[in-house]
């Protein structure tokens, strides 16, 4: 179809050459159609911006066929047939660039769902090492508890062996300790590691049912825009969300990271999870046990207000307490 109109622009125009020598001396409607031909056999743009084209087409065949006796009133057509085929070539172009552009964020897009997945994986992976590093030292503390047993069992041979042996054994009651101690430290800190590593598995396994009553929301203050950390004026609200998780003893909380509409759906979700996870870890700070709370992000699905104005879109950027 595309290749019939040019043919039949090339016949008309060599229909009607000799007129266009003496009405159109510059050449101006052929140097025209050249250029819509191009723009056609451009297999990226020769599809886009038709109508366009489509116009600018008429007004060029108009040039050619119907040129104005007048010298001005031939300029003001050729200038509005120039004009049409410069906006068909830059509407062409326009949408060319705003696709190369579309594919350039979805690519974006799916790179950043890519290292948020290798993120998941590398978290558990340190997970499952801290994990094996737990039981090793508890074996450790086994084997040091067991050797004092043993070196205390030996002091009954004589009574100054006995406290030799004694403090010796006391020395290494302390060590396996110690290391008990540090055996507990690596195991809260695995428990902490496996549940950043499963926060995808925690928000589907969570869901959404309150079975009590109870909810507190920290609002927009408590982060930067389009940031993760905690602000410097956080401290009172989370003060406040601690004493009114005190108030309920017992009863586990979902900390729910909500954003506002601007942005990808995956950069979203991103920044929820990261803000429960920091009001969270603020929260275990203030000697909320951590075992009553669990971090979900929720991303943009949640709104309580219109994201059309920047004061609903304030109101959307927040992180809730709901008991469970």
């Amino acid at each position: 179809m595309k290749g019939g109109r040019s043919v039949a622009l090339v016949a008309l125009m060599l229909a009607i050459a000799p007129v266009l020598a003496q009405s159109d001396p510059g050449g101006t409607a052929a140097r025209l159609a050249e250029r819509l031909d191009r723009l056609e056999r451009d297999r990226e743009m020769g599809v886009l911006a038709t109508a366009e084209i489509g116009r600018a087409r008429d007004a060029v065949r108009e040039l050619a066929i119907n040129p104005a006796r007048r010298e001005d009133a031939r300029a003001v057509q050729a200038g509005l047939a120039e004009d049409l085929v410069t906006v068909a070539e830059l509407t062409a172009r326009a949408i060319a660039d705003e696709r190369r552009v579309q594919e350039l964020e979805r690519r974006r897009n799916e790179m950043l769902l890519e290292l948020t997945r290798r993120d998941a994986e590398a978290a558990q992976l340190e997970a499952e090492r801290l994990r094996i590093q737990s039981l090793a030292r508890a074996e450790e503390a086994e084997r040091a508890r067991r050797m004092a047993e043993e070196a205390m069992a030996l002091t009954e041979q004589s009574a100054e062996a006995a406290e030799a042996e004694r403090r010796r054994a006391e020395q290494s009651r302390r060590v396996a300790e110690a290391r008990a101690r540090e055996t507990e430290l690596a195991r809260r800190e695995a428990e902490l590691a496996v549940a950043a590593a499963e926060s995808l598995r925690i928000q589907r396994e969570v869901g959404n049912a309150d079975t009590g009553a109870g909810r507190f929301t920290l609002g927009e203050g408590t982060f930067a825009p389009g940031r993760a950390e905690l602000s410097a004026d956080a401290g009172a609200q989370l003060d406040e969300a601690a004493a009114f998780l005190a108030a309920a003893p017992g009863r586990r909380a979902r900390i729910e990271g909500h954003t506002d509409s601007r942005g990808s759906a995956n950069l979203n979700q991103a920044l929820s999870q990261q803000r429960a996870e920091a009001v969270r870890d603020a929260l275990v700070a203030r000697g909320v046990e951590a075992a009553r709370l669990v971090a979900v992000g929720r991303g943009s699905d949640r709104p309580i207000a219109t994201n059309d104005t920047p004061e609903g879109r304030a109101r959307n950027r927040r992180v809730e307490i709901v008991l469970e």
